[in-house]
């Protein structure tokens, strides 16, 4: 496996930010790996630029462009990253192009999906630079996207009342929910957006796919926000089994389940921000 000394990441979009960093509802995350800089998720795209210039991050420099799926607040600043990068390869689940709202009761639909325009811009985007993701792919040396994750615990629900219709008659299962992993000589990194498919089913899938190489670190969004006591205790106990140096939990995890994870790993549990960044050392 090639050395790992340069892995680093930069959370450019979170619900919270650094002094200097302007903050939104959405997620994004530079990751420089292996040679390759990637963007992971765009945010909204309100502060996406903004906060990749105050940390000195030159978005044409990317190499990749990773939706994890098609949600407003993690695909809205595509068209930005489009405007400043022409040659970046693009890796999103077909599904992510659906229409799809949230739907607390039929007075409050929210039409959730990604941007018309940059599912529009996303159309006219050469094929040469599109991939659709819907398996688990390595798309560059030791990096990987599981595409759709399989859905085992039965305590895991996509975390809200998503639909594909306005009038929620059909629940939107978000099946184009995905998560990149990174192959190291220490062991597996875990970015996830917003791991609809729950942090319990995830987990499971990259060990299934790894054999069971050993997850050291998992970043990002885990949509906790809205899960029961018991899914939440379920979930510490499945992140016991792993041994990880770093848990980053972000975006939309939830201030509850923040504090258990703190409460339950002390030393390892780092709350994401725009403008945290993480650096990883193998020497």
């Amino acid at each position: 496996m090639a050395n790992a000394t340069d892995l680093s990441f930069s959370i450019l979009v979170d619900n919270e930010s650094a002094e200097g960093y302007q903050h939104e509802h959405g997620f994004a995350i530079w990751i420089s790996a292996f040679g390759k800089k990637l963007l992971f998720d765009t945010g909204q795209g309100f502060y996406l630029v903004q906060n990749a210039g105050t940390s000195g991050i030159d978005l044409s420099s990317s190499d990749a462009l990773i939706l994890s799926h098609g949600h407003y607040d993690h695909t809205g600043g595509v068209l930005n990253f489009l405007s400043l990068n022409q040659h970046a390869e693009i890796f999103f689940h077909p599904d992510a192009l659906k229409q799809r709202y949230s739907l607390k009761d039929v007075k409050s639909q929210k039409d959730i999906s990604m941007p018309s325009e940059v599912r529009n811009a996303l159309q006219l985007v050469s094929p040469q630079r599109k991939h659709f993701i819907a398996k688990a792919t390595e798309i560059f040396p030791n990096i990987w996207l599981t595409g759709s994750i399989p859905r085992r615990y039965s305590l895991e629900d996509t975390g809200g009342p998503f639909f594909t219709d306005s009038n929620g008659k059909q629940p939107d299962t978000i099946d184009d929910d995905m998560t990149l992993w990174i192959e190291t000589e220490k062991g597996i990194i875990i970015v996830c957006g917003c791991c609809h498919s729950g942090l319990m089913n995830t987990i499971e899938y990259i060990n299934t796919l790894t054999e069971h190489k050993g997850i050291i670190a998992i970043i990002g969004g885990f949509h906790l926000l809205n899960a029961t006591q018991e899914r939440l205790e379920a979930t510490v106990q499945t992140l016991r089994t792993l041994k990880l140096s770093l848990l980053v939990p972000c975006h939309c995890t939830g201030e509850k389940a923040v504090e258990l994870f703190k409460a339950s790993f002390p030393n390892i549990v780092r709350k994401g921000y725009a403008g945290l960044k993480l650096k990883y050392s193998f020497v």
